[in-house]
Order: C-alpha cells, then structure tokens, then sequence
C-alpha cells in the first residue's frame, strides 16, 4: 500500500530539499549577522534613541508590553502573580520618582534606564527597528570589503593575519578556516577544461577527474611526457578530492560535460549522462 507512495514522496522531497536547505542557509547567515553585528549596533541606537526621550504612545510601549515582551527574571508579581522582566523593573523603579533618599543622580540614572527599556521593547515589537541594526551591520561589511580591497587596507590585513597565526591554537586553527571561507565566498571560480578517467588511486581502479589546466613547471621540467593537472573528486562531497598530475597518455577523455561529471560523483555513480547511459544499455542489450 505505501510502497505506492514512495516514489512520490522521493521526487515530492528532491523538488522540495533544495529550496529548503537554500532557505535555511540564508536564515542562518541572517542569524548569524544579528547574534554577532546587529544586535550590538541595535543597543548602541537604543541608547541614541534614549537620549531623545520615551517613546511615543502610539508605538504601544506600556508595562503590558514589558511584560510581554521583556527579559523574564526569578520575580513574580505578588498581586498578578505574572512573572516580571527586566524591562519591567526599570519602567517601574522607585528612582523614578523624587522621593526620600533619592538624589538627583538616582533619579537621572533611572530616567535613563526606563528610557533604554523602553526602545529596546520598541525594537522588539516593531521589527523594522532591528532591521535597521541588520541593514548597518550590512553595510559596515560592505565597508570593510572595500577597505581591503585597497592597498592600504591589504596590507593592513595581512599584518593582522600575520599577528592572529603567531597565537597559540589560534594560529593552527585559522589557515584552515580561511581556506574553507575563501574557497566558498571567493568570487575566482575553478575553470575545468574537460572530463577524464584516470587511473588513481592505483594503476587498474579508474576514477573520474576534472582537467584543471597544465602542470606546476617544476615537474614539467622533470618528466619529458606531456602532463596534465586533473582534480579527482570525492563522492557525495565534489568540494573536496585529490589533485593529481598525470601524462595525458594515461588519461581517457570521456564523453561528458562538468555538470554531468559533478552529478556522477555526488550520487556516487548512480546518475550517468545521457550518453554514457545509452552505451552502457547498449553493452547490456548486447
């Protein structure tokens, strides 16, 4: 009965799976900005927004929303028996209003606060107020990029990388990062001449590689044959493989392009072009 179902399911998910993971990505990038940018430029504005006073009544901000909206602290209220927040408490200190044993600084300093409570329920209840944080982070990275895509700028950054690699641990663990942020966010692309068959890793096991171009000169100088430089791909992951020189004498092109190359090694050899399939229905009819 279900048995029916499976197919469905399978290309119902192969059409679906790519779109989700791609959003998924870009809610984590998304994510990723507000935790480690936005969020701190977002309380350095709430902080200018204070300075300008509490925020109008029509934005809705009022203990109801402190309540709603707030950090939630070990504190009930003993009357409503609501759970209290942060906001919540600097809205409703007792420095707020002149009273015995409060000077002027108290009453100040708690002004200030109810007043930073207040915009950071505001940034929360109106998204676009955070969107702002989100859309300076952004624009700050870009910033950044153009700085150091000057001279001064690069070698700026190089005397910190510099700097980073001398640290302990740090300095181990960084070049792999880099090359793995570099290898996805730079906008050189490898350029693949053509698909081959080689035999690697051992003479009589043939393995699928990219043609990247011709040899380092060094080795060049050193074999009289005809080199090539081909890129074998590992299964299910092409990103990562083996580099490899070899004679062009001891490659077989094949009859295949770059995608159809990719799509063979990520499903492990179960998906083959189209004519690579018709010769292989062929040897078998035969």
């Amino acid at each position: 009965m279900f048995s029916g179902f499976k197919p469905f399911f399978k290309r119902g998910l192969g059409a679906l799976l790519p779109t989700i993971v791609t959003i998924g990505l870009l809610v984590w990038a998304y994510r990723f900005v507000d935790e480690n940018f936005a969020k701190y430029i977002t309380r350095g504005l709430v902080s200018l927004y204070a300075i300008g006073g509490e925020p109008k009544e029509f934005l809705g901000i009022n203990e109801h929303a402190a309540l709603e909206l707030g950090d939630p602290i070990d504190e009930w209220d003993p009357v409503t028996g609501r759970r209290l927040t942060v906001q919540y408490k600097a809205m409703t200190a007792k420095g707020l209003g002149m009273g015995k044993g409060v000077t002027d600084a108290d009453q100040d300093f708690a002004l200030q606060r109810r007043k930073e409570a207040m915009w950071e329920l505001v940034s929360r209840k109106w998204r676009i107020f955070s969107a702002i944080g989100f859309l300076i982070a952004a624009v700050l990275i870009c910033v950044m990029g153009y700085f150091l895509a000057s001279f001064i700028g690069r070698t700026t950054w190089l005397i910190v990388e510099r700097a980073v690699k001398k640290i302990p641990v740090i300095g181990a663990i960084y070049p792999n990062i880099k090359q793995v942020t570099d290898f996805f966010i730079s906008d050189k692309s490898v350029e693949f001449s053509g698909v081959v068959a080689v035999q690697y890793p051992r003479k009589g096991v043939w393995s699928v590689g990219l043609v990247t171009g011709s040899p380092m000169p060094v080795i060049d100088r050193e074999d009289p044959r005809e080199l090539l430089t081909v890129f074998v791909p590992s299964s299910p992951t092409p990103v990562t493989g083996y580099t490899i020189t070899v004679a062009r004498e001891d490659v077989l092109v094949l009859p295949m392009t770059i995608d159809d190359a990719l799509r063979y090694t990520i499903s492990a050899g179960v998906v083959k072009p189209p004519l690579v399939a018709e010769q292989t229905e062929a040897l078998a009819a035969g």
